[in-house]
């Protein structure tokens, strides 16, 4: 089982995960397709991809722009792997939160996550296969006092893949989600390292997914952090 050669697309690969996850699949030999928003993140990114060499293309997209991720999808000239892992996290106690702030969260990490998924799934049906693995949270299965809608949205993320999952096994696409606990990146915004799992060692096991064949059904994998002492 390798990356090697594969065509690996990337959403939210400018910082954390995401770019852990796109560097270790360049490192494999993997073509990588990394897209975010951030601009200046997207070339810090680059930079750090052009000391490892291989193939790495960068777009600067948001993937609530349907109508740019249709397109950025349909041009790519094939799709082996999707790390669908684009989104956004915000800590507010309910009774403070907006319902701007809800749709924003579910925006990001839910529509824009469907949206990805759904046309990923159509390049790869037209491909013969591919996997597409889903970056939720540990928040997918459990509640989280003051962060109600990115559980929400990570809740539904699970759902919608084990949902796709079913429709596409037999078209030799699977489907996985990625359920981390806590990782030490800055989703909630610059200066908010948390202390989390370190996301490189935690790309290690996303290019494993990445490189098992669809026929193996993985449909979600779970991983914690064991307590110290």
């Amino acid at each position: 089982m390798t990356a090697d050669g594969k065509t690996v697309l990337v959403t939210g690969a400018s910082r954390g995960l995401g770019r852990s996850v796109a560097i270790a699949l360049l490192k494999e030999g993997a073509n990588v397709v990394g897209t975010g928003r951030d601009a200046t993140a997207m070339r810090d990114t680059e930079e750090i991809a052009e000391q490892v060499g291989g193939k790495f293309t960068i777009i600067t997209i948001d993937v609530r722009d349907e109508e740019a991720v249709v397109s950025l999808i349909a041009d790519l000239p094939k799709l082996d792997v999707l790390i669908n892992n684009a989104g956004i996290a915000r800590a507010r106690p309910t009774l403070e939160t907006t319902t701007a702030e809800l749709r924003e969260v579910i925006d990001v990490n839910v529509i824009g996550a469907f949206v990805v998924m759904r046309e990923a799934a159509r390049k790869m049906r037209g491909g013969g296969g591919g996997r597409i693995i889903n970056i939720a949270s540990d928040a997918a299965i459990k509640g989280l006092a003051g962060m109600a809608p990115y559980v929400a949205s990570k809740h539904a993320l699970l759902g919608m893949g084990r949902s796709v999952g079913l429709e596409l096994g037999d078209q030799n696409i699977g489907v996985t989600t990625f359920c981390p606990g806590p990782i030490d990146t800055e989703i909630m915004g610059p200066g908010s390292l948390s202390g989390g799992m370190d996301p490189d060692l935690l790309a290690a096991t996303v290019v494993h997914l990445a490189s098992t064949p669809p026929s193996i059904d993985i449909q979600e994998l779970l991983l914690e952090p064991i307590p110290a002492g």
